[in-house]
């Protein structure tokens, strides 16, 4: 698979995803009310039109590739089984729910960890590399590398 099939199936999932992100809060608005769920609502559709639009211009540059418009087809037609799981779609206050948050919160924060981390190495080396530029510092950088 080439890399422009790719961003092709990349931006119609994306698409997907955004417009059943949509759907979903605007279920998820009807039964809880919360303007909350609209806003996200709103959100998700203009993502996805945006997403409608750039997946355009992305398919006028690559005309000649016609197995675009296939897999573009291909993917609008998935079935019914693809779509959300009752923990996703059933009540807001169901136990599934809660528990399915706390693990999204868990995976958040690992990552947010990692990311911290990487951040804190790369400031420890950009103060250290500052630290042994200066005149007269304990550290000391080879000739080789100068």
């Amino acid at each position: 698979m080439s890399l422009k099939i790719f961003h092709l199936f990349f931006i119609a999932m994306s698409t997907l995803l955004c417009l059943g992100l949509g759907l979903w809060a605007v279920d998820a608005w009807r039964s809880d009310g919360a303007t909350s769920w609209l806003v996200l609502a709103g959100l998700a559709f203009v993502a996805g039109g945006g997403l409608v639009v750039y997946g355009n211009r992305f398919l006028h540059k690559l005309r000649k590739l016609g197995v675009a418009w296939l897999l573009v087809a291909g993917t609008l037609g998935f079935p019914a089984e693809a779509l959300a799981c009752p923990a996703c779609v059933g009540s807001t206050d169901s136990i599934l729910r809660t528990g399915m948050n706390m693990g999204i919160f868990v995976l958040l924060g690992v990552t947010g960890f990692v990311l911290v981390s990487f951040a804190s190495f790369f400031i420890y080396l950009v103060l250290r590399a500052r630290d042994a530029a200066v005149p007269g510092s304990d550290l000391k950088v080879s000739e080789r590398s100068m």
